[in-house]
């Protein structure tokens, strides 16, 4: 017996931006909080660099899960650890990178999010391209 085959797979998952592309500087940046009762139960973090510009002699690129019972108001924003073995996070420590990790949200509060951290060593007013995705599935009703 053979797998089926699924033909419209874009029916079945939710792409959403966890930053933004940009020419990033040392620091962090945090990205829009997702119900992710309407997205999934799992997702795909990924994390993606560019061209570095300013000559540093090193640079650094993480991009993590951090969760919510209520999108931040008053439950603030913490790192997710998944209940089973891995991590919900990807480090990149090169230009033009890319890098993706699955993660099971089962254990997740209600909203998710991207926080980033990027780093450079050396050069001059040095600058990394990157960006996140999450590609949310499993959710009990088709995503939107």
């Amino acid at each position: 017996m053979s797998a089926p085959h699924i033909s419209q797979i874009g029916a079945f998952v939710a792409a959403r931006l966890g930053t933004p592309p940009a020419a990033t500087s040392a620091g962090t940046r945090q990205g829009t909080g997702y119900d992710r009762l309407v997205l999934g139960e799992s997702c795909v973090l990924v994390a993606a660099t560019g061209a570095v510009t300013g000559g540093p002699t090193a640079q650094g690129y993480e991009v993590k899960l951090q969760h919510s019972s209520d999108n931040g108001a008053d439950d603030a924003w913490t790192d997710f650890v998944p209940a089973g073995p891995g991590s919900a996070s990807v480090q990149l420590t090169a230009a033009n990178a890319f890098a993706e990790k699955d993660v099971d949200l089962g254990a997740a509060k209600r909203f998710i999010r991207v926080a980033e951290a990027t780093t450079l060593t050396g050069g001059t007013a040095p600058s990394l391209q990157a960006c996140a995705l999450v590609v949310f599935g499993g959710a009990m009703t088709l995503p939107v």
